[in-house]
């Protein structure tokens, strides 16, 4: 009836029906088969509630034996087993609804008291922790509910005990040079440097789009190369006064991981004791394309600076009374660890995006190796007239990275696993 009275008020006719679904998917239908559009009620949680019962690994192939309970109103359910990393990211109904779409497989109508899931095209790794997941189908054939069932896999016992010494041999501002040196039970090892801390966190985040099972592999994967010998390995470019985790995962003659080792190591801290000050220059002015114009400023620490944060921003947004000189070096006191370019070390060459003509504030503040921040400096510019208005920013210059993409990676279904899954479920 909606739609009869939008058409008639608009005085055409459409010949498509768009229903809007979450998170901003859409299904069409063409009008011309469509009998009716009603509503109606289905009572209760539609799911597929799962239960692990236990794990196999025989001559035939790997067997997951489950338990898979319909509530009253699932008709069908489909399943699947999936690294847990990969589970993980499947957060709401919605997402394991377009997981099945995509992957496809076979639906089921029955309840599971002792059921067996086999089929898997490779056999499971040994210690990994993987997911049953079941979505529950209405008698409309609607995707209601999910459910999830975690297990692990048995540990292999290792070949001997591999093992990797690590000795620190150099530590700097912005480097350190470790030796490593495998035990004769070390058929292979590979090792990759994290901030303190974020080793597992960065598992969590990207093992399933790229793929790894287990956090063995993204230590493996990451380090893109296999040492089975005597190795010194320097890291350039890290970051001054922070801790660093390094991780090193040995395995067997027989392939099997043993447990990761974690190494230690801190940055040498810059500056000194004294005042930390910066020195601000402005320099030229440019358009790099249509719309687009960059300020180049370059921003210089003293040698008692440990690190120092810099913006710019628009002279009349700093002359505000809720933001002035007290609110800017608030700002710049505060830490912003989701910010790649807030605390910098050395000199700062920035380009910034800014309007043209238009009057700014290059600001910036430094601390000492004690974490004593020092004098808050700024120094006033306004930006040359150009032939456009300039693209849209904000009361703050973005900083602008050439060569550099900058993103949010967003969870991909599509690069988890893009073929029909095989497994089947019997009734035992």
């Amino acid at each position: 009836m909606a739609l009869i009275s939008l058409s008639a008020l608009a005085q055409t006719q459409p010949n498509r029906m768009i229903v809007m679904k979450k998170p901003n998917l859409h299904k069409g239908f063409l009008v011309e088969r469509i009998d009716s559009v009603f509503f109606t009620t289905v009572e209760g949680r539609v799911a597929a509630d799962v239960t692990f019962l236990k794990y196999n690994n025989g001559s035939s192939g790997d067997t997951i034996w489950v338990n898979v309970k319909r509530t009253p109103e699932c008709k069908l359910f489909q399943l699947n087993v999936i690294p847990k990393v990969v589970a993980n990211n499947i957060t709401s109904d919605e997402i394991a609804e377009r997981y099945f779409e995509r992957i496809g497989g076979t639906s089921y109508g029955e309840d599971f008291e002792n059921g067996q899931i086999t089929g898997f095209d490779k056999p499971f790794p040994a210690n990994a922790e993987y997911t049953i997941l079941t979505l529950g189908y209405d008698k409309y054939g609607i995707a209601c509910s999910m459910s999830k069932a975690d297990f692990k896999t048995p540990a292999k016992p290792l070949i001997g005990n591999p093992q990797v010494d690590c000795e620190i041999l150099n530590v700097g501002t912005d480097r350190f040079t470790m030796k490593f040196t495998p035990n004769n039970d070390v058929k292979g090892y590979a090792f990759c440097s994290f901030e303190k801390g974020t080793a597992i966190q960065q598992f969590e985040q990207w093992g399933a789009m790229f793929g790894y099972t287990t956090f063995g592999d993204m230590i493996k994967g990451f380090c893109q190369k296999e040492y089975n010998f005597e190795h010194t390995n320097e890291w350039l470019k890290m970051t001054p006064g922070t801790d660093y985790e390094v991780v090193v995962q040995a395995w067997d003659n027989d392939g099997t991981y043993a447990e990761p080792q974690f190494f230690y190591v801190t940055t040498k801290k810059l500056g000194g004791n004294g005042l930390a000050t910066v020195t601000i220059e402005i320099k030229d002015f440019k358009m790099e394309e249509e719309d687009l114009y960059l300020q180049r400023v370059i921003y210089t620490p003293n040698d008692q600076a440990s690190l120092h944060r810099d913006i710019i921003i628009e002279k009349e947004a700093y002359e505000k009374p809720d933001m002035g000189e007290t609110g800017v070096i608030a700002m710049l006191k505060t830490d912003n660890p989701n910010d790649p370019n807030w605390n910098q070390y050395g000199v700062d060459d920035a380009y910034w995006i800014v309007k043209p003509s238009t009057g700014y504030y290059a600001c910036s503040i430094a601390k000492n190796a004690k974490d004593e921040w020092g004098e808050f400096v700024k120094k006033a510019f306004t930006t040359p007239a150009g032939t456009t208005p300039g693209a849209p920013v904000g009361k703050f210059g973005k900083r602008i990275n050439f060569g550099v993409t900058n993103g949010v990676a967003k969870f991909d279904m599509g690069k988890i696993r893009k073929d029909k899954t095989s497994i089947k479920l019997e009734q035992k």
